[in-house]
């Protein structure tokens, strides 16, 4: 019963807030973003923005779950087992993890959309000749398909450098990312044991 009190209304609220939280930034910097010359700066500031909360709910959940368990006597959830848990089976912590990231997804959004704001750095020369064809694609069908594939071009170009330096990413610097995950535990097990004093 009182795990469930966790799980249905203690973490759910925390991690509402931290979303909401992430929407505000992420739309604020959006519209920003919509007026700049340069979307993708932007784009970088509420990525930064959402690391600090994304340590800053990790954070909170500890503090509150620690909290919680000195005013009920027992442990509700015993920090110490759940961080040993997850360092021996992280697989077997998906919910924790989902939890986290979804405090992410509004950044992941404006990353994806600032890319599409990209295409407005192509050369000028490389963008008449599109505006010619668009605006000229009533009156000929030829100018409509070469509208239409210089347009779908200049849109996929952006999104296909994303999908290859996330690949890149992935593949050739996975270890980084795999460090800085772990540096995010570490820095959650500092916080657990020198500010909040779980351990």
């Amino acid at each position: 019963m009182r795990t469930l009190f966790l799980f249905l209304a203690v973490f759910p609220l925390i991690n509402a807030l931290f979303d909401v939280l992430s929407y505000a930034v992420t739309l604020s910097l959006l519209r920003r973003g919509l007026r700049s010359r340069l979307p993708f700066l932007w784009a970088l500031l509420d990525l930064a923005i959402a690391c600090v909360l994304f340590l800053a709910l990790g954070a909170t959940l500890v503090a509150v779950i620690h909290g919680l368990n000195l005013l009920a006597g027992v442990p509700l959830l015993d920090l110490g087992v759940l961080f040993a848990a997850v360092r021996e089976a992280p697989g077997a912590h998906v919910w924790l993890f989902l939890m986290l990231f979804s405090t992410i997804l509004p950044t992941a959004l404006h990353l994806l959309v600032s890319l599409l704001g990209l295409q407005g750095i192509w050369p000028r020369r490389l963008r008449r000749p599109v505006a010619v064809w668009i605006e000229g694609a009533p009156e000929s069908p030829g100018l409509a398909v070469r509208a239409a594939l210089a347009l779908g071009l200049v849109w996929a170009i952006p999104l296909g450098v994303l999908v290859a330096a996330l690949f890149g990413l992935w593949a050739f610097g996975g270890g980084l990312v795999l460090e800085f995950l772990d540096g995010y535990f570490r820095l959650l097990l500092w916080i657990a044991h020198i500010p909040v004093g779980v351990f």
